[in-house]
């Protein structure tokens, strides 16, 4: 096994936003605030802007990387958009067209080439095996 990369939850919370903020970009969607734990899974709560509205997003998951796909697995929670108190799965389903994301059960997967063996998590951290 390659080297071990370990990362707090302010870690992730920033390389998430990095990373989903020229996604949410495309869908004219603007993260205002986020707030990101890392327990057994990682608890994700977040104010987005659509349409000069307000939603409040929470959810729940576990991360993996396998078969070249960043795996969003056993995710739970709501999005409430105005009177409305949605599946944070179905609208990414509904929400998201992109050729490299697929929704799957309560699985999200994200296609993209990384030099990730493996990811855990451990001891409230992101563990992140590197490929050698």
């Amino acid at each position: 096994m390659g080297d071990m990369m370990i990362l707090t939850d302010h870690e992730v919370k920033t390389c998430l936003v990095y990373v989903l903020t020229p996604i949410l970009q495309k869908y004219s969607i603007e993260i205002k605030e986020a707030h990101l734990a890392i327990h057994d899974v990682i608890e994700l709560n977040a104010i987005v802007a659509y349409q000069d509205r307000i939603i409040d997003l929470a959810t729940t998951f576990t991360i993996g990387y396998k078969d070249h796909k960043l795996c969003f697995d056993n995710m739970k929670g709501k999005v409430e958009y105005l009177f409305l108190q949605l599946n944070v799965v179905s609208v990414l389903q509904q929400l998201i067209h992109d050729d490299h994301f697929v929704v799957h059960n309560n699985s999200c997967y994200y296609k993209i080439d990384l030099p990730i063996q493996e990811l855990t998590i451990e001891d409230e951290h992101l563990c992140i095996s590197l490929k050698e």
